[in-house]
């Protein structure tokens, strides 16, 4: 199955992209980010995940517009065509 996945703000650059087509290989966000870490190496493993492996309480992720957070977290199935954004919190005055 292929997914989108879209960085904005500081982690474009820090992460290498903007939109990366990704020909998946598992069916969650978790297995999203394994493959990403493999891919894409340390840098995006070190900026997404924390020292124990857990995802970084301020990375927001979100499947088609809708935060992990309300669907089944980092479980979250993901179907073909689906478009995950990955980014830092966002903040403003």
């Amino acid at each position: 199955m292929h997914v989108v996945v879209r960085t904005i703000g500081p982690f474009t650059e820090r992460l290498g992209f903007h939109q990366l087509t990704i020909n998946l290989k598992g069916s969650t966000v978790q297995d999203l980010l394994d493959q990403l870490c493999e891919d894409r190496g340390p840098t995006f493993c070190e900026t997404v995940f924390d020292e124990e492996g857990e995802l970084r309480r301020y990375i927001k992720i979100l499947v088609n517009g809708r935060g992990i957070h309300v669907l089944q977290g980092l479980k979250s199935p993901l179907s073909d065509g689906d478009v995950i954004a990955v980014f830092p919190p966002v903040s403003g005055g």
